[in-house]
């Protein structure tokens, strides 16, 4: 068995993920700051041409390494954006699928006419079934007529029931 609806994603699966990404990152952003420090120091001390090249060559990877760490940042909350955005589009699409949904006034146009549709068959049925009351009819033919006009009755219902768009929740048994 699966459940169909909306699940509820558990943050605790994605959090130690995260976690670590951000240690790594904070341990290799340190590593080449000390790394930084040492070579301006060296440079500063032995006061030659190479160790500011390298002091300098230091600072280029730690400054790639910030421009790398604020892109992947903000790709990343890019990402999540659009991921919650899609998750919002399917949640409020009441299960359909992406191509088959329309526009919204011409869905809504269509559901009120498919429901004005529905109340006339409902109506129409308890017309039936007065008018039916008050004729003589035998009782076996009478049974199958109520059993007709029941079944009119439920899935008059439930194509009504349809039209309010509720989202698809319950257990599928495969």
């Amino acid at each position: 068995m699966r459940s169909i609806g909306s699940p509820t994603p558990s943050a605790s699966t994605a959090e130690p993920a995260g976690r670590t990404a951000l240690w790594g990152t904070v341990i290799g952003m340190a590593v080449l700051v000390v790394i930084f420090v040492v070579a301006l120091l060296q440079a500063a001390n032995a006061n030659s041409w190479l160790g500011w090249a390298l002091a300098g060559i230091a600072l280029g990877w730690l400054l790639l390494a910030a421009w790398v760490v604020l892109m992947v940042r903000r790709a990343a909350r890019f990402g999540r954006r659009q991921v919650d955005e899609a998750r919002e589009q399917l949640r409020t699409g009441s299960g359909r699928a992406p191509a088959a949904t329309r526009s919204g006034a011409a869905d809504s146009m269509r559901d009120e006419k498919l429901s004005h549709s529905f109340q006339i068959v409902l109506v129409q049925s308890r017309v039936i079934k007065q008018e039916l009351a008050a004729l003589p009819v035998p009782e076996e033919r009478r049974e199958a007529l109520d059993r007709a006009l029941d079944t009119i009755d439920v899935t008059a219902g439930n194509g009504m029931s349809m039209l309010r768009q509720e989202p698809l929740d319950g257990t599928v048994v495969d």
